[in-house]
């Protein structure tokens, strides 16, 4: 059985997982540096941006060892990291901390007109954050979103409100087309 663990950014990502699905060929892919996420990034296309605002979350002296070793040696600081987003019992960086980072980045995506669509591979944790800052909710939403690795989200940004908004949550399908339309 396989023990979770807090990753190290160096696992590698599962191809025939993401070879099922057509995507389209024309769309700016920007990818967390992380190896799983850049090896994803390089089946989509050959050649992607790397943007180091949607690395994963930084675990700090917990990186890649496992949740339960962890959760057993430090059963309060798990607790809080689980309960409160501007918690860093690990010594990495808070879920608030990663949430603005974020917030910028779309920021950012949102401002740059050169494209109307574009492919971000990140990390489920980056993603909830994404999520909860778009939908305005709060940031201890995202402590409670659950999906399946290689679900798709899909935001649209409206330029003239310039405001984010999830066009598509379609964890249970997976990676489904974007329409660039």
């Amino acid at each position: 059985m396989k023990a979770a663990r807090f990753p190290t950014g160096n696992e590698p990502a599962k191809r025939a997982e993401l070879m099922r699905f057509g995507l389209p060929h024309d769309v700016p892919v920007i990818s967390s540096p992380a190896a799983a996420a850049r090896e994803t990034a390089s089946w989509l296309t050959s050649q992607f941006t790397i943007d180091p605002a949607f690395d994963d979350i930084d675990y700090g002296r917990w990186r890649g060892h496992a949740i339960r070793e962890i959760a057993q040696q430090e059963a309060e600081s798990i607790a809080a990291w689980l309960s409160d987003v501007n918690a860093r019992p690990h010594g990495g960086e808070s879920i608030a901390m990663l949430a603005e980072r974020i917030a910028g980045a779309l920021t950012r995506i949102g401002n740059d007109a050169s494209h109307e669509c574009c492919i971000v591979v990140t990390h489920a944790i980056v993603v909830k954050a994404a999520l909860a800052h778009v939908r305005g909710e709060a940031l201890a939403s995202s402590l409670r979103m659950d999906f399946a690795p290689l679900s798709s989200i899909q935001l649209e940004y409206d330029a003239a409100h310039r405001l984010w908004s999830v066009r598509n949550f379609d964890a249970s399908a997976r990676l489904k087309s974007i329409d660039s339309a």
